[in-house]
């Protein structure tokens, strides 16, 4: 490309990239750059351009070339985010550091560097530089707001609650905030005062950001309850943002499911759904690719390895679909007397992306790492023998759990097939959670069949090292199953975990009023109610032989 009038083209290309025309951008970079080689707007703008069309090696190269001429702050950070995004983590922490060193008062780079060292286990080192950016600038809400999941991630709740808050001072409309509170807390009596008292005055309270789908399941409403009319009210007389749309129409379709209205509430819950596949991506292709993946790893691989007995506690795991009932049992579990309840864990996750490359080229070496890794972070949360770790999509990583920790029970959870599917498409899950196939109907039926194959083949491969349990069969004969279970577990019986429900640890999923209650029985019933609304995901089941 030519370039004639230098100002010209310069707004040419800030207008291309505020259309979102990045292909555009991308096409004519290297024109670009060598044109414009000492300005670093520019630079900036392709390398953000190449970002947003997920060009990331493209990415790195530009940022490392722009950083050879105009070494700051600024290029040094942005050169960390791109590292980070790829998963190279102890390039990014070495270039946040190198950001850091240029201006010591760099609160963004202190925040983004303990997301790194988060995310690699490093949590002391990763709480220190929340602190720091906190203490470089009062005013940063995403580190408030990563400290206070840093706080959660460690089970220490009221420290959590604080920095929550914090946020919340500095942006009373931060939905995230609210939604983590409302976890922890897993009461409804001052939330759902707080969120429906002073609606009259002229600082209205009862704004929609303050309506959390996971306070609507504290309390079934009906067509004539306060927060059912203000609901409507809201819906209809402000000017809401995408994502306070979301979950507004999660809230509301609820609310119609509440009163029967169920028409109305699969056209809210559609919506709901729909803006969330705006800002999400998922491959059924790629799921595919990484499961016969693992399975081609794992056919070849015999448990054949012992270790020494260094640490105190071992893990139970509770997995399977999310929403299958893995929250109900870890309840249960955990009211046990030599059982801590660990909750969703991300150890074992983070275990694996830090050794993705040695488990396809060392799997041994790998094994070893994960395991202390797992078993090192596990030990910092309780001196019981026994602790849950409840994250459903563990089931994809059995193979690993088995070779690296044989100490490990694994409880699977199955439940009717409908059951499952239809409440991952009611629930409001967080959008970089794992759960991006939960937004359409034949993602979620799909996604399904590829976790039902994944299972058939641990369960053969693995024999008798799973417990599987059945969600339906725990409901009907409750007092049978568990006892069964304990059993299997080598727990002694104990006969307070049929009061399960008295149980106050702090329970972070949406399902957490349920293990407030007795069992229900007919849970897995209530999809067939809505069964004409639910054809495309029932089809696909159906066409690959899941019975439900």
């Amino acid at each position: 490309m030519k370039i004639n009038n230098i100002s010209f083209e310069k707004n040419k290309i800030i207008k291309l990239f505020n259309e979102k025309k990045f292909s555009k951008i991308s096409k004519i970079s290297k024109n670009l750059l060598d044109n414009y080689i000492n300005d670093v707007d520019v630079w900036k703008l392709v390398i953000f351009s190449e970002i947003n069309l997920k060009n990331l090696n493209k990415a790195e190269k530009y940022s490392e070339k722009l950083i050879s001429f105009k070494k700051t702050k600024e290029t040094y950070y942005l050169y960390g985010n791109i590292l980070k995004i790829q998963k190279k983590y102890k390039q990014s922490i070495l270039a946040f550091e190198k950001s850091i060193k240029l201006d010591n008062n760099y609160s963004e780079a202190y925040n983004n560097l303990a997301n790194v060292q988060k995310q690699i286990g490093l949590v002391d080192e990763a709480l220190k530089n929340y602190e720091k950016s906190i203490l470089k600038n009062k005013k940063n809400i995403q580190a408030y707001f990563n400290l206070a999941n840093l706080f959660k991630y460690q089970k220490k709740f009221e420290l959590a609650i604080q920095n929550y808050n914090k946020v919340i001072e500095i942006d009373s409309k931060f939905v995230e905030a609210y939604s983590n509170i409302g976890q922890i807390y897993g009461e409804a009596s001052v939330d759902y005062e707080f969120y429906t008292n002073d609606t009259n005055s002229e600082n209205e309270k009862f704004d929609f950001s303050k309506i959390e789908k996971i306070l609507q399941e504290l309390k079934k409403i009906n067509a004539n309850d306060e927060i059912y009319l203000k609901l409507l009210k809201v819906i209809t007389e402000k000017n809401l943002s995408n994502l306070e749309k979301q979950h507004m129409y999660y809230s509301m379709g609820k609310v119609s499911l509440d009163i029967g209205n169920d028409e109305e509430a699969f056209k809210y819950l559609d919506k709901a759904n729909s803006l969330k596949l705006q800002d999400i991506k998922f491959s059924i292709k790629k799921l595919k690719k990484d499961f016969k993946r693992t399975k081609e790893i794992f056919s070849k691989k015999n448990q054949d390895k012992s270790y020494k007995n260094q640490f105190s506690s071992y893990p139970i795991f509770i997995l399977g679909m999310p929403r299958s009932g893995t929250t109900l049992l870890e309840q249960i579990i955990s009211y046990h007397s030599e059982v801590y309840g660990g909750g969703e864990l991300d150890f074992l996750p983070t275990a694996i992306n830090l050794n993705e490359n040695q488990i396809e080229n060392n799997l041994e070496l790998a094994l070893d790492k994960i395991r202390h890794n797992y078993l090192f972070n596990l030990n910092k949360l309780s001196k019981k023998n026994l602790i849950t770790d409840k994250l459903p999509a563990n089931f994809k990583h059995i193979g690993i759990i088995l070779e690296a920790i044989p100490e490990a029970k694994i409880i699977h959870l199955c439940r009717n097939p409908m059951a499952v599917c239809w409440s991952n498409y009611k629930s409001n899950f967080l959008s970089n959670g794992g759960m991006e196939y939960s937004h359409k109907q034949e993602d979620i039926a799909e996604f399904y069949i590829e976790y039902h194959e994944l299972m058939l083949f641990w369960n053969k491969k693995y024999s008798g090292k799973i417990i599987n349990l059945d969600y339906e069969k725990l409901v009907q004969n409750f007092n049978k199953e568990i006892k069964n279970l304990f059993l299997k577990l080598d727990l002694k019986w104990e006969n307070k975990v049929l009061e399960f429900y008295k149980n106050n640890r702090a329970v972070e999923t949406a399902s957490f009023m349920q293990v407030r209650n007795k069992i229900y029985k007919d849970s897995s019933e209530q999809w067939k109610k809505y069964s004409r609304y639910l054809k495309p995901m029932m089809n696909i089941l159906t066409s690959n032989k899941i019975k439900f």
